[in-house]
């Protein structure tokens, strides 16, 4: 089963990474919160485009890789 943005998080709970830039290629990301313990992922133009969960720590060494 595909999910998408919706079904991981409110758009509320969203927001464009900084290392996206200005360009066509960002993504929104949406943190932890009361109601779950994983890390949203999905494309900034597609709230009903796939999307994926990590969990913060996976998320937190991904990030850390790529700064």
């Amino acid at each position: 089963m595909a999910l998408n943005a919706l079904d991981l998080a409110p758009d509320a709970d969203y927001f464009i990474s900084s290392y996206s830039g200005n360009g066509n290629n960002c993504i929104k990301v949406a943190g932890p919160a009361a109601e779950r313990t994983y890390v949203a992922v999905c494309d900034s133009k597609q709230n009903n485009g796939p999307a994926f969960a990590v969990r913060p720590e996976a998320w937190k060494a991904f990030v850390t890789f790529v700064a």
